[in-house]
């Protein structure tokens, strides 16, 4: 059963902002009205705002932006243009089995606790590997991390993302991780962070997820010129690889920071203000949060900014970029 915009207003907006690592910082009104740290930047006091609305459903506000439905929130959070986007990355997040047992949307927990998440299988593979499309590390433990050997993560990265199997290798890992709600163990493809911890996604083409274990940062890759200036700025690691793959090269010539997430903002600008970088390069997404984003670096760092979002467009982000390109390649190379 696929999920709808009813159904959809119906979702506890706590309990998804659980699932994507986010805990409220206070409550009032016996759990009605939740505040939180903004899940689009790093902030020190609590800025948005969630309630039970009028007609029932959950609403949220962002002092420091805009506002909306459980719908409006999955659009700004990860970036999508489109509601049938953000219907199917919730349809992927809960089971089907949801919405015909949901309880009353009048009667919301004070602080929700996370259910047991749903299972995302990689269906007629041999392996049926399954990664849990759920985010806050508390409920995950950390058990380790290789080379990729996975079959699926490979054909997804290198058939469906384009990513060069030498790439692969050279920057991601399999990530081993349990459950500790059920015991049960699984693995994502993953990229080390600046606090010994992972950041993981779901290798999966039917929506985006990602997540953090042991500990949420950006990634500093050092460029292969160590007195190099300069510093590319991405926000999450397959731009970064899809950059690498374009040029045909194992890495730049400068520096390198994968945000993994435009709320990372802060760390990302702390990182370049500390190292000095005279020239900033920023790859962000061409939509309405990588513009922000973008604008963000040019407000603090002024002319040593230099967005290469055009050198891209009129695709989305960088991963586009690659699979048109290769696409002409073959197509070139067919015609010959």
């Amino acid at each position: 059963m696929i999920m709808n915009v009813e159904q959809s207003k119906q979702l506890s907006l706590p309990d998804i902002l659980a699932r994507l690592g986010h805990q409220p910082v206070k409550e009032a009104k016996a759990g009605r009205e939740l505040w939180f740290r903004s899940p689009f930047r790093e902030e020190a006091e609590p800025s948005f705002h969630a309630s039970i609305g009028r007609a029932g459903f959950w609403i949220w506000k962002d002092f420091g932006d805009e506002g909306g439905t459980v719908i409006d929130f999955v659009m700004r959070y990860q970036g999508y243009t489109q509601i049938k986007d953000a219907l199917s990355f919730l349809n992927a997040m809960y089971q089907p089995s949801l919405f015909s047992s949901m309880p009353s949307r009048h009667k919301p927990k004070a602080i929700p606790k996370p259910e047991a998440p749903s299972l995302f299988s990689f269906h007629q593979q041999k392996d049926r590997e399954a990664v849990e499309n759920f985010s806050e590390n508390r409920q995950l433990e950390f058990l380790g991390a290789g080379p990729i050997q996975s079959q699926a993560i490979l054909n997804y990265l290198i058939r469906e993302r384009h990513i060069p199997v030498e790439l692969v290798q050279r920057y991601l890992q399999e990530v081993r991780y349990r459950n500790t709600a059920n015991g049960k163990e699984y693995f994502a493809f993953g990229m080390a962070n600046q606090s010994n911890g992972f950041e993981i996604r779901v290798a999966s083409s039917r929506y985006s997820f990602k997540s953090a274990l042991k500990a949420r940062d950006i990634t500093i890759i050092p460029g292969s010129d160590p007195n190099s200036q300069d510093v590319s700025v991405f926000e999450g690691m397959t731009d970064f690889l899809s950059l690498l793959a374009m040029q045909e090269r194992q890495s730049l010539p400068g520096h390198a920071i994968i945000m993994h997430s435009l709320s990372s903002y802060r760390r990302a600008a702390d990182a370049i203000q500390s190292a000095g970088y005279t020239h900033v390069k920023t790859y962000l997404d061409n939509n309405r949060p990588g513009q922000e984003g973008t604008e963000k670096f040019k407000a603090e760092f002024g002319s040593r900014v230099f967005s290469q979002s055009e050198t891209f467009a009129p695709y989305t982000d960088l991963n586009d970029a690659l699979k048109a390109y290769q696409a002409q390649k073959n197509a070139v190379g067919f015609k010959k």
